[in-house]
């Protein structure tokens, strides 16, 4: 009687373990030996159950495999918030990365001619960071004067075009410091010298090859470009450069240049009615474009216009010019 009231008693727990470690085997099994690929970006403050969704969503888990990670792994205790990327792991192994932190790096990457707004748009898509405020700080006097010892009412033209890795915890502030010394690192040593031998100043010369940025990115027409708006500053002619005007209009731009735009006096960058250069870069330069403005080449171009692959002519009277835009922009 006593071993059949044992046996009632006992087989409930017996078959709780049984079931509970085999439970348990089949979800270590499962993280130990299944493989993951996919990015997670795990929000402050996030509910457990949208973070489980995005790392664990459209897998086939084992049964009361979130019961395993709630009471076995104390996972929803240990997740730190940030970015995750896994590539071919183990499930361990990114549950282990999450519950130590171990972020993996945004790569950004800031093309040859990004403004600050392209740049700025940029990180809202990719959500790192608040771009608002890095717009704010980039266009900060006081915060520009600390980082760079200038007076500058805009770090346009200062933001070296390149790739970038940064976590979520990076703040505007470093991301900012990061692409201007690297600038810095980037700009020839000698390119205020250089540019000065042309009448003009480093912050003029920076200006310049933010405009020859923007005109082409064929390398090898840097200095051939930089040549045609130095033959035009040298003449007292107009730099008369669409890209000036586009950047002045900023949203107002909606792909067409106007008459109208053209003869606006009241963009301070339409360089078809003011004198010299625009206030300010227009982009963020390459070191091809620096180099371009310091070593341009030796012409008497005074005009140039694309062609279809993205090249220029080049052409030295405005007749010359007439006959090349009727030829490649207009296909006669």
């Amino acid at each position: 009687m006593f071993g059949k009231i044992a046996l009632i008693i006992l087989l409930p727990i017996f078959l709780v373990t049984f079931f509970s470690a085999f439970f348990i085997y089949k979800a270590e099994d499962f993280i130990n030996n299944t493989k993951i690929s996919r990015t997670v970006k795990i929000e402050k403050n996030e509910k457990y159950s949208v973070t489980y969704e995005k790392i664990f969503g459209g897998i086939d888990t084992p049964p009361f495999f979130q019961i395993y990670l709630r009471k076995v792994k104390k996972f929803p205790e240990k997740i730190k918030f940030g970015y995750y990327e896994a590539d071919n792991i183990t499930i361990a192994q990114f549950i282990k990365n999450i519950e130590e932190g171990k972020e993996s790096r945004f790569k950004i990457t800031i093309p040859e001619g990004y403004t600050i707004y392209d740049i700025a748009n940029r990180l809202k898509d990719l959500n790192i960071m608040n771009s608002k405020r890095f717009l704010e700080l980039v266009t900060d006097s006081e915060f520009i004067f600390k980082l760079t010892g200038e007076r500058l009412n805009s770090l346009e033209g200062f933001l070296y075009p390149d790739s970038y890795f940064v976590t979520t915890d990076l703040r505007e502030e470093e991301f900012i410091a990061q692409i201007y010394k690297n600038f810095v690192s980037k700009i020839p040593q000698d390119f205020s010298e250089r540019v000065k031998k042309r009448g003009l100043s480093m912050y003029e010369g920076i200006i310049l090859a933010s405009i020859v940025q923007k005109e082409t990115f064929v390398e090898e027409e840097y200095p051939v470009v930089a040549s045609v708006f130095y033959n035009r500053l040298r003449k007292n002619m107009r730099l008369q450069s669409d890209p000036t005007i586009i950047y002045g209009m900023g949203d107002r731009f909606d792909g067409n240049i106007k008459k109208s735009d053209l003869l606006d006096k009241n963009n301070r960058y339409n360089t078809y009615t003011i004198n010299g250069l625009p206030p300010t870069p227009i982009s963020n330069p390459s070191k091809g474009a620096l180099e371009g403005v310091m070593n341009l080449a030796e012409t008497d171009f005074l005009y140039f216009v694309a062609k279809k692959d993205g090249t220029h002519i080049f052409a030295k009277s405005y007749e010359e010019h007439l006959i090349n835009v009727k030829k490649y922009q207009m296909g006669r």
